[in-house]
């Protein structure tokens, strides 16, 4: 018995910003700031990229030339991955966070520091993501500055409307007023 011939959607050609899933992020993002603005994501993650005066990563002077907040603020889970520990030099944080509930709207590529051909960052660029603790009572500005670099590649799940990816800290951070100086 045949119900004759049926039409199947198919992605290849299809305007996927016009999908009501797609349609929905904003909704979405302006229900994941309500946590933002009851205090319980205490936390700034901007994504940074610098570039180093010299031709490569390393040499000369580290100049900012891309610092975006990413918003509404995603969740930051497994914060208890990063570990102060002791070492020759003193302090030092090790360990990885998870970010969940990034906005759909972030492409794949921005999110893990690719152009938009999919090509990495140039020899003399770091790309990374920054994560400041303001003290309570206090903005932003100053408080310390926590480096993280991809350790995992974004995954979208577009039932939630969002993106997840894992960070590694990293050993060196910029200054607390922003300015490179870990080198």
């Amino acid at each position: 018995m045949s119900c004759g011939p049926t039409r199947f959607s198919q992605l290849n050609g299809m305007d996927l910003s016009k999908t009501l899933g797609r349609r929905l992020i904003n909704t979405v993002d302006r229900l994941r700031d309500i946590p933002v603005r009851f205090g319980l994501r205490p936390y700034e993650v901007h994504v940074v990229r610098t570039r180093w005066t010299g031709g490569e990563r390393g040499v000369g002077y580290e100049v900012v030339i891309f610092d975006e907040a990413v918003l509404p603020t995603p969740l930051i889970t497994s914060l208890d991955g990063v570990s102060r520990v002791v070492n020759i030099v003193g302090l030092d944080e090790i360990g990885s966070v998870r970010l969940e509930q990034v906005s759909g709207r972030y492409a794949e590529g921005y999110l893990s520091g690719t152009d938009e051909n999919g090509n990495p960052p140039d020899p003399d660029t770091n790309f990374y993501y920054e994560v400041q603790f303001p003290t309570p009572g206090t903005i932003t500005d100053g408080a310390p500055r926590r480096r993280f670099f991809p350790s995992s590649a974004p995954s979208y799940d577009a039932s939630r409307f969002q993106w997840s990816l894992s960070l590694e800290r990293s050993h060196v951070d910029r200054l607390n007023d922003g300015s490179p100086g870990g080198g």
